[in-house]
């Protein structure tokens, strides 16, 4: 048995094809897919939604951007769901490959890294086996592609760029945390917070410089923004430093979605003699092409100028225009539109934060307890929320 599929599904998906050819191996495949997942029943159905969820097709991008598909490309998506409804309810493809897989219970507990992803599938697979006819199937993926959106985005929510390249590749969260998991620093949050809402709600942001000592939950607030907006089609893509050549490529690519992305820079400064630091100004603010609304960037920092500036760089020396080269090293920073500065906490502040975790993770913040926390960040490294952190997780080890 073979099918072709031209808009909704790709012909070239080798399982899909093994499955629809009768190759026993394949059972093993879906089994694998299955127990990743979590899925429950008939796993063929569920690796049908999964193919349709990850298709970048021109039908699900145009349902993704809010837009009504072309008459020409909705009877081209029609075809292919007519071949889809009769082969996602047509039962001897499980029975040919193995007649387990038609009664599959997946008996180990939810892999916490994919569980989100296990659901979105199942219950696309709800969605889909409601459907009475190729019309009301290929209305069940509309409705997926405008709620949830197409491709690897529907899945994920973070993504880091691919050595040498500009493709992402999802990164797989576990337990995401949330501003209120973060003790203290109100100002900063909700600045953070208020900037992000704007932007997912197509209102406008602007790009944010977080800085400040190193522990104190920089990129903790950045990270919290995925549970924060949930639903609401936030992505963020995490580039190191020397990926920031294909910047613009990879901005080309996803300025046409129907996400709001933030390009994530941790941990970013500069020595003198690095030029990275040019192709960045060019993305802020400054080439021909404006920003697209739906890209931002965040960036921590452990330095309020990213750029490292020497006391040669203030003398006249072999620089005629010794201010100019100055200047230059501080415009990076002046083009974000908003900066946090994340303090380290005083020892009341430091304590506070020991306190909230303590209580979070079941133990009694007593006195004892603060006294072992002042002598853990004296010899870790001074107060933080890190610090904290740390010395609550050796804590738990003890008892």
């Amino acid at each position: 048995m073979t099918a072709e599929f031209y808009i909704l599904a790709l012909s070239g998906d080798k399982l899909l094809e093994d499955c629809l050819a009768g190759e026993r191996r394949a059972a093993g495949e879906l089994i694998s897919f299955a127990s990743r997942y979590n899925l429950q029943g008939d796993i063929f159905k569920a690796y049908l939604a999964y193919l349709l969820i990850c298709e970048e097709n021109p039908y699900a991008l145009q349902c993704e951007r809010g837009e009504a598909p072309r008459r020409s490309l909705r009877e081209a998506a029609l075809k292919d769901a007519e071949k889809l409804f009769a082969l996602f309810n047509d039962p001897s493809v499980c029975a040919r490959l193995l007649p387990e897989l038609a009664c599959w219970k997946c008996e180990a507990a939810a892999d916490k890294y994919f569980a989100e992803a296990g659901e979105v599938i199942a219950n696309f697979v709800k969605a889909l086996s409601k459907a009475k006819d190729p019309e009301e199937f290929l209305r069940a993926c509309r409705r997926h592609y405008i709620a949830r959106g197409a491709g690897a985005c529907a899945l994920n929510h973070a993504f880091r760029l691919k050595e040498n390249s500009d493709e992402t590749e999802p990164i797989i969260l576990g337990e995401m945390k949330r501003m209120s998991d973060l003790v203290g620093l109100e100002a900063q949050k909700r600045a953070l917070l208020d900037n992000t809402r704007a932007f997912v709600e197509g209102k406008g942001g602007v790009n944010v410089l977080l800085y400040g000592d190193g522990g104190t939950g920089k990129t903790t607030s950045v990270k919290a923004l995925l549970s924060e907006f949930a639903g609401k089609r936030l992505k963020i893509i995490e580039i190191y430093k020397h990926q920031f050549k294909y910047l613009n490529n990879l901005i080309s690519r996803i300025k046409h979605r129907g996400y709001k992305y933030i390009l994530f820079l941790d941990d970013l400064s500069f020595e003198d003699s690095e030029v990275e630091y040019k192709y960045l100004k060019t993305i802020i603010e400054g080439g021909l092409e404006p920003r697209p609304d739906n890209v931002l960037i965040y960036a921590t920092s452990n330095r309020r100028h990213l750029i490292r500036e020497s006391w040669k760089d203030r003398e006249e020396s072999d620089d005629i225009h010794a201010g100019d080269t100055v200047e230059e090293k501080l415009s990076l920073v002046k083009r974000f539109g908003l900066t946090l500065y994340y303090p380290s906490p005083n020892q009341k502040e430091y304590l506070n934060i020991v306190r909230s975790l303590a209580e979070r993770e079941g133990i009694t913040p007593d006195a004892e307890l603060e006294s072992a926390a002042l002598v853990w960040q004296r010899r870790e490294g001074g107060m933080s929320g890190r610090t904290a952190e740390q010395f609550l997780i050796s804590e738990k080890r003890k008892g």
